[in-house]
């Protein structure tokens, strides 16, 4: 059998789509150790390794405080993508910070709720869907909490069967016999501050019959989702959504039914399923032909990681936004819309303002130091020096010859050569590279993944 082909290429694309791409030293360290091998390291991580790694996260100077300044939340979430040395699982908890949508809820909640998704990020799906019933900051956004049997409030069963575990399937009667399972949560208000936290008063939970998705019996809490997530809905739900976050072709029912029985055998684990996806042909397919829009979170991380820069500027919390992902404020229950819809005039002139604050001069991650572009240089190696600099991105065969044609014309500018030309040049070539990274960073190929 012929060796599968295995280059820095694929291990851009894999490093971008299970995290925030990959540095020039990533992308040959792992296209020499293989595809399994990154796969694995992406998967499990390295044993006793710290799990973030970098100088520590700024704002403007000051030291982060998420629990007490706007925007630092979203910057404490945005330096873990940055810093982290588990990318997959920093990834699967946007994924999952999608999945179990909430807002609105204080800000030491959400950040709570942040943690859980990362612990649970790859473990069971069954044990998550567990704690995050349990999240203060979910039963509050969802009215789970003080949900008595005398008026059982349907808004979580509903969400819960539709948005997190099947998709279809319930009747109204499931729904409302679902509600009276979920009785008995209250919240717990603190007299002096602190956080919200949730209990279970047995006096005001239904301890009757309920028949739910065709099976009947005295359900509680953990009863309901265990019957939810034995429906025959539920696998094929969870795993071809887990299959669309990472791969934009579609899943064949050969692949799905591998997927479901991945997921099945494991007792509803999620990394045998993101392994296999992983490691899919059609997550490689036409890598000179993208075509994953990145969401703003990762785009930003990912030019972060490049440059092997930190969080320094709090811009970073309104830049979010105005591309149309401010962290822990998802549109609704139903999340963010993604591929295409991150895209628009006003998400765009964001995403051109947010290479103007990494080239920025004075506190740009990306900055053009004096001294960076060199007079002598050809169109082809100014080009390949700006690329350099940007940590080798990807970019088409056709960005590159724009990019050459504008650093062609730039040196045809200087000819013949004039006394204050020649004094220019200096400065002149700092501009070129100022003007190729930018168009690096912020045209259509800096979009896609």
């Amino acid at each position: 059998m012929a060796r599968e082909t295995w280059t820095e290429a694929h291990v851009r694309r894999l490093f971008w789509r299970a995290g925030f791409g990959a540095t020039p030293h990533e992308a040959a360290k792992w296209a020499k150790a293989g595809k399994q091998a990154a796969i694995d390291w992406l998967v499990r991580g390295t044993p006793g390794a710290r799990e973030l790694k970098g100088p520590r996260p700024s704002a403007d100077g000051r030291v982060l405080d998420p629990n007490n300044v706007w925007g630092h939340d979203a910057l404490w979430w945005l330096d873990r993508m940055v810093r982290t040395q588990r990318p997959l699982v920093e990834k699967l908890t946007l994924f999952w910070s999608d999945h179990f949508a909430t807002s609105d809820q204080a800000t030491p909640l959400m950040l709570a709720q942040n943690r859980t998704l990362r612990r649970g990020a790859l473990g069971s799906f069954r044990a998550l869907l567990g704690e995050v019933t349990r999240d203060p900051a979910m039963q509050l956004f969802l009215n789970l909490t003080d949900n008595d049997k005398d008026a059982p409030n349907e808004n979580y069963a509903r969400e819960m069967m539709e948005l997190f575990t099947l998709g279809g399937g319930y009747t109204e009667h499931d729904v409302r016999e679902a509600a009276r399972a979920l009785t008995g949560w209250r919240a717990r208000w603190p007299k002096n501050g602190g956080l919200v936290s949730v209990r279970f008063d047995q006096d005001r939970h239904d301890a009757g019959v309920k028949r739910i998705l065709g099976r009947s019996g005295r359900f509680g809490t953990d009863g309901l989702l265990d019957v939810v997530v034995a429906h025959p809905r539920h696998a094929p739900f969870i795993t071809s959504k887990l299959w669309s976050f990472f791969v934009t072709r579609p899943l064949h029912r050969a692949t799905a039914a591998r997927l479901e029985r991945a997921y099945r055998s494991s007792k509803l684990r999620i990394a045998p399923v993101v392994r296999e996806i992983l490691a899919h042909p059609s997550l490689y397919e036409d890598l000179d032909r993208p075509d994953m829009v990145k969401a703003p979170m990762v785009l930003v991380a990912g030019h972060l990681r490049a440059a092997g820069r930190g969080v320094e500027q709090s811009a970073w919390s309104w830049l979010l936004g105005q591309m149309g992902q401010q962290p822990f404020a998802p549109p609704s229950v139903a999340g963010w819309d993604w591929g295409p819809a991150w895209l628009s005039t006003d998400t765009m002139r964001a995403r051109f303002q947010a290479a103007n604050y990494l080239l920025d001069d004075k506190h740009g991650a990306l900055r053009v130091v004096k001294g960076a572009g060199h007079p002598k240089d050809t169109p082809s190696e100014a080009v390949d020096r700006a690329l350099g600099a940007l940590g080798r991105p990807w970019v088409s065969a056709r960005t590159r010859e724009a990019l050459l044609a504008l650093a062609g014309r730039w040196y045809d500018d200087l000819k013949p050569g004039k006394p204050w030309q020649v004094k220019q040049l200096p400065d002149r070539a700092d501009m070129l590279q100022r003007a190729l990274r930018h168009l690096v960073l912020s045209g259509p190929d800096a979009q896609l993944h």
